[in-house]
């Protein structure tokens, strides 16, 4: 009896001539949508299965954790070492225009040479609470997010308000403060 025929080369081959039909920006937007879906589908697993405080626990863990790992990551690739508050807006720029430009829209003020301000008018975490049915109890994971890129860097910062509810959800507009200390330099 003959050994069976290991399909995976010629499948490889046959799914690398269809990809080759994206271009880049195509394949770009297809990760994100798939990546935003599992995120979504995550949150709602463990608001279902644990209730949705613990599932607002795990997504601030889990979105400040892979904000600190994305932030070392990329700015690896491109030898990046942010320092000054014009460093940070830069890589912090790179990091949403890499993560999904198209799922935020937002407004980014200098109001020092240690702070900036972010006015967030649509985001795509609380359209999907809304359209989930959670906005009212939903805390944000972006913010959370944003504190791991600079965790990252060691930065040390101050964030106003304070993580928790979203804003959206409570009828605020969605705006924050972001300071760096004086240590780290000014830009």
């Amino acid at each position: 009896m003959n050994a069976p025929e290991n399909l995976q080369p010629r499948l490889r081959e046959k799914a690398g001539e269809l990809l080759a039909r994206f271009g880049a920006a195509e394949r770009a937007t297809l990760l994100i949508k798939c990546w935003m879906s599992h995120d979504a589908r995550w949150f709602m697993a463990v608001a279902s299965a644990h209730g949705i405080a613990e599932a607002n626990r795990l997504n601030q863990i889990a979105a400040h954790e892979v904000g600190k790992v994305e932030a070392q990551r990329v700015a690896r690739a491109l030898k990046l070492s942010p320092r000054t508050l014009d460093d940070f807006l830069l890589a912090q720029e790179l990091f949403i225009a890499l993560l999904g430009p198209d799922l935020l829209d937002y407004d980014v003020f200098k109001i020092s040479d240690r702070a900036y301000q972010v006015r967030v008018r649509r985001c795509f975490a609380f359209d999907n609470a809304a359209r989930g049915g959670i906005a009212g109890r939903y805390e944000c994971g972006i913010f959370a997010r944003v504190t791991g890129w600079f965790d990252a860097f060691s930065a040390q910062y101050e964030i106003n308000p304070a993580l928790g509810k979203c804003l959206k959800t409570q009828g605020q507009a969605c705006v924050y403060v972001i300071t760096l200390e004086s240590n780290r330099g000014h830009g």
